[in-house]
């Protein structure tokens, strides 16, 4: 099967990604890292810049610990991509941690000594993303109690309270499909507190739309951007709240967001 290049700008990408996400490249391994002599193989690789999102990796238990050991003390691990997928590879020849935390699962090969083993960025795990949401802004008004000179001495400030740090998630998705499953991108936008057309007992059908038109309108507005990826498809969704709710009121009062019937007086 051939894949678009994922710096195609024609490459149309659409909702229409199964479950689950299968960590692997359909045609084998996509690469190997080595650390302290050790060679690991690499089963699928995600990153953003030198961060790693998502990487799966399949060999001895000891090899892998030492190679993890390594990224987790934040040491650069070289990756050297496989020959026959140099060119589809953009991503860095350096892995980094990002400092954000991750989740790590391993599991034994069934009729070999290896095992495969996971390391996913905790803000692309659905369940941690909506467990743990990101602070709402403060609000820009001030306390009625303040004093005259409390005020004073806060003039040279900004009037507005400043934002949280708007931190970004990361949706997957299989290699050879051109999108994620429609349910794993709702639920990022949830765990980002995005408010969503949830549904409409009248036109069960909006939900879909909305979910549809608010990813195009994302990758227009890059608050949608396709990452490095390599037997995987990475996306990255920006946390900043206050730019998705721009998006969703225009789409709103533009009509390409229907929440309500329209009618003619």
């Amino acid at each position: 099967m051939t894949i678009p290049s994922l710096n195609s700008a024609s490459m149309r990408t659409l909702l229409d990604g199964t479950l689950p996400v299968r960590p692997f490249h359909p045609d084998g391994f996509v690469g190997s890292l080595q650390a302290d002599g050790q060679q690991v193989r690499v089963a699928a690789l995600a990153c953003d810049d030198e961060r790693m999102i998502a990487l799966s990796l399949v060999g001895f238990d000891t090899s892998i610990g030492v190679v993890l050991a390594r990224l987790w003390s934040s040491t650069a691990v070289p990756f050297e991509p496989a020959i026959a997928l140099q060119e589809e590879w953009s991503g860095p020849g350096q892995l980094k941690r990002s400092s954000e935390r991750y989740k790590q699962c391993v599991a034994h090969l069934e009729g070999t000594r290896e095992v495969h083993a996971l390391a996913l960025l905790r803000t692309a795990h659905l369940t941690e993303g909506i467990l743990h949401p990101p602070d709402l802004p403060e609000m820009s008004e001030q306390s009625s109690s303040t004093t005259v000179e409390q005020e004073r001495e806060s003039a040279p400030s900004s009037k507005q309270a400043k934002p949280p740090l708007w931190v970004p998630r990361y949706v997957l998705g299989n290699w050879d499909e051109s999108g994620p499953n429609k349910q794993s991108f709702l639920g990022h936008l949830y765990a980002l507190r995005v408010l969503f057309l949830h549904r409409h007992m009248d036109h069960p059908e909006w939900p879909d739309v909305w979910a549809m038109a608010l990813w195009e309108r994302g990758l227009e507005s890059e608050l949608i951007t396709p990452m490095s990826a390599i037997g995987m498809r990475t996306w990255r969704l920006s946390g900043d709240l206050m730019a998705w709710s721009t998006l969703v009121g225009a789409g709103v009062r533009e009509g390409w967001l229907p929440w309500r019937e329209s009618h003619n007086t």
